[in-house]
């Protein structure tokens, strides 16, 4: 075929792919100079701070023709990765131009990825450093796939984009406190936030470091455990790895009789964004569908660690990592992120830790809650607001976003981001289904059941 000048109309879901290619339909060059060609189409889009160059990733398209797909898990699927992410021979900038630098190394997760025959295509904008959940704190963001005016959801708000776009057919991010999730929800994808500790962080530019996570973003929960499946497993570079970080891989959720707890209505929160609510509602339904059952459960504890990671002495990771440079770079730093690390300096190693103590009282407490259900579900994010709402309200509003994501690094838990329903303003709405440690795969498999009962369409297609 014409590769150069023909517009494939294909979806890049995993399965759409390895359809096309069992049967010479398409090959990975195909599909790459397809890739290419959307995001010239884009312009400037501020998805990307950098590109593969073009003909480096047809080069490796083309030795692939010569592999045997079956040998290679993610054979001709092509990929992104958020900027605090390192790739050798590609920068990270980690949001801020003045950051940037080129590192001696790829980071573990990715190379795993490329060794299992997936095409890197380049690196996504973020949140500066990856503080905020808003996705327009950096030199130029992208929008949401579904209305401009909105906000794209972030740290990871690049990443999230390319998938819901068509521009890879997965992408990789990072997650503190629900940057693997709210960008997911607000653009109609999956966000796989994974137990902290079972996939390699090393090789990236840390929030806080103790409980950063990589998560995946895919248009299909089945997408996403293909990629998961591939990137967990100890890496001796890691030292917070946990100790047996594949055995979650056989895990599947009750096909019926479970039971899934909702917030109870005190702490159950949608900012006066009475279509978010009406959407939670419209889950909730899909559940019992499905043959579950409805649970209030105390959701107080989840709160209260939640607001340990922005409002507290754990900020002092975050100064850690990058209070040297913010100390002589203020002027090429966003005015809210120096705000939030500065804050940090007001607490002492005391303050700190009393504040562990806290948090582990709190993971007690909450996880006497999850004992009584076998999965929790959660508004991913409780409303969704314009990008002007933002600029004028930075620190309230980015706090809103995070209510039902911030808790889950802190407490350990494995979490999947769903879409649920696209709103009658046209907008998407997403739940998380939660569980404890190392119970990713059952959550991929409730999910995947519930994403297929929506019957959505994937991404912005």
């Amino acid at each position: 075929m014409n590769t150069v000048t023909t517009q494939i109309m294909i979806s890049l879901d995993f399965d759409s792919l390895k359809n096309a290619y069992r049967t010479g339909a398409l090959t990975p060059v195909d599909v790459v100079r397809e890739v290419y060609r959307r995001i010239r189409n884009r312009g400037e889009d501020f998805v990307w701070t950098c590109l593969v160059p073009e003909e480096e990733a047809l080069a490796i398209a083309q030795a692939l023709t010569a592999a045997d797909p079956t040998q290679l898990p993610l054979y001709g699927l092509t990929f992104s990765v958020k900027d605090n992410i390192h790739v050798k021979g590609l920068k990270t900038t980690a949001g801020c131009p003045a950051y940037a630098h080129y590192p001696d190394k790829t980071a573990t997760v990715v190379q795993k990825l490329l060794d299992a025959g997936a095409i890197l295509i380049g690196k996504n904008t973020m949140d500066q450093f990856a503080t905020g959940l808003v996705g327009i704190r950096s030199p130029g963001h992208p929008v949401n796939s579904f209305n401009p005016e909105y906000i794209p959801g972030g740290s990871s708000s690049g990443s999230a984009v390319a998938v819901a776009a068509g521009l890879v057919s997965f992408s990789l991010g990072s997650d503190t406190g629900g940057s693997g999730r709210v960008p997911a929800a607000l653009n109609n994808i999956v966000g796989l936030k994974p137990t902290p500790g079972i996939i390699s962080t090393a090789g990236m530019v840390y929030a806080n470091r103790s409980f950063d996570c990589v998560p995946i973003f895919a248009l299909t929960c089945s997408d996403a455990k293909k990629v998961f499946d591939v990137a967990i497993g100890p890496d001796p570079d890691d030292p917070f790895m946990r100790t047996n970080p594949t055995h979650v891989a056989k895990s599947t959720f009750p096909a019926s009789g479970f039971t899934i707890g909702i917030p109870d209505k005190v702490n159950r929160k949608f900012f006066g964004d009475l279509l978010a609510e009406k959407s939670f509602e419209h889950a909730i339904n899909l559940i019992q569908n499905l043959g579950g059952k409805i649970r209030e459960i105390d959701f107080s504890p989840f709160v209260a660690t939640g607001s340990m990671v922005f409002d507290g002495p754990i900020l002092a990771e975050r100064l850690a990592s990058l209070g040297d440079f913010i100390e002589s770079h203020r002027e090429d730093v966003h005015p809210v992120v120096c705000n939030i690390i500065d804050k940090a300096k007001a607490y002492s190693a005391v303050d700190l830790v009393n504040e562990y103590y806290r948090l582990r009282q709190l993971r007690c407490t909450a996880y006497t809650e999850l004992k009584k259900i076998d999965a929790l579900m959660v508004p991913t994010a409780g409303t969704i607001y314009k990008i002007k709402e933002v600029e004028s309200d930075p620190i309230a509003l980015n706090a809103n976003m995070g209510y039902y994501t911030y808790f889950a690094n802190l407490l350990q838990l494995s979490v999947l981001a769903v879409p649920a329903a696209l709103r009658e303003d046209g907008l998407p709405f997403g739940v998380c289904f939660i569980a404890g440690p190392q119970e990713d795969a059952a959550l991929i498999s409730l999910g995947d059941r519930f994403q297929k009962a929506t019957k959505l369409s994937l991404g912005a297609s």
